[in-house]
């Protein structure tokens, strides 16, 4: 599988590189917010387009971990409160027709 994902990352730097060099004397006009920049080279419209679509995604990315950290971490206190139940409720005494005693709050038995 890394073979595949190599191959192409391969292709796409190949592409990427093929569309730098074709285009590197081409510039655009680019207005943006009210704001227009003028004569602005392809190659940079590229670079910044792709950086901030990483930053987007390296953010969204960070907030979904964020969420499943604290979600595991509510979990886990969920589970170490039912093993500690389950625990409590293995160690309880019996009485002598094979029923588990109840232990009230005072620690007496029922």
């Amino acid at each position: 599988m890394w073979i595949v994902k190599g191959l192409l990352f391969l292709v796409l730097l190949f592409t990427l590189v093929y569309f730098f060099v074709t285009n590197s004397g081409q510039s655009v006009d680019i207005n943006l917010f009210g704001r227009s920049y003028l004569g602005v080279s392809m190659y940079w419209v590229v670079v910044v387009s792709f950086m901030v679509g990483f930053a987007t995604a390296a953010l969204l990315a960070l907030l979904r971990e964020v969420q499943l950290q604290r979600d595991m971490s509510r979990l886990r206190k969920l589970n170490r409160d039912k093993d500690r139940e389950l625990a409590d409720l293995r160690t309880l005494p019996l009485r002598e027709d094979g029923s588990a005693a109840l232990v009230a709050k005072d620690g007496s038995l029922e």
